[in-house]
C-alpha cells in the first residue's frame, strides 16, 4: 500500500518521529518549572510567554535588569537540570 506520493506506507510509520522527543521534553521542564517558587515562575512567564523585556520585568518588579537576568538564568539552570534527570 503507498499513498499519494508513491511512499510506502510503511516507510512512513516506521520513521522516527523527533516531535515526540520534544513533548517529553517540554512536560519534563513544565514539571520542574511548576516546582519554582512563584517569583521566578512569574518571571520566566514574564520574560518567555508574555514576551516582556528584562528591562520591563526589572520595572514591573522594582528590582534592577540585572536582578532579573540573573533569576532567568538561574531558574533556567535549575529546570535543565533538574529535568535531565
Amino acid at each position: 500500500m503507498t499513498d499519494d506520493e508513491g511512499v510506502p506506507l510503511g516507510e512512513r510509520l516506521a520513521g522516527e518521529d523527533h516531535r515526540f522527543d520534544l513533548v517529553l521534553d517540554r512536560e519534563a521542564a513544565r514539571s520542574e518549572i511548576l516546582r519554582l517558587a512563584d517569583r521566578e515562575k512569574r518571571v520566566l512567564y514574564l520574560r518567555f510567554f508574555a514576551g516582556m523585556t528584562q528591562s520591563a520585568i526589572a520595572a514591573e518588579l522594582g528590582v534592577s535588569q540585572m536582578h532579573v537576568s540573573r533569576l532567568i538564568a538561574e531558574s533556567c539552570r535549575l529546570v535543565r537540570e533538574k529535568a535531565a534527570r
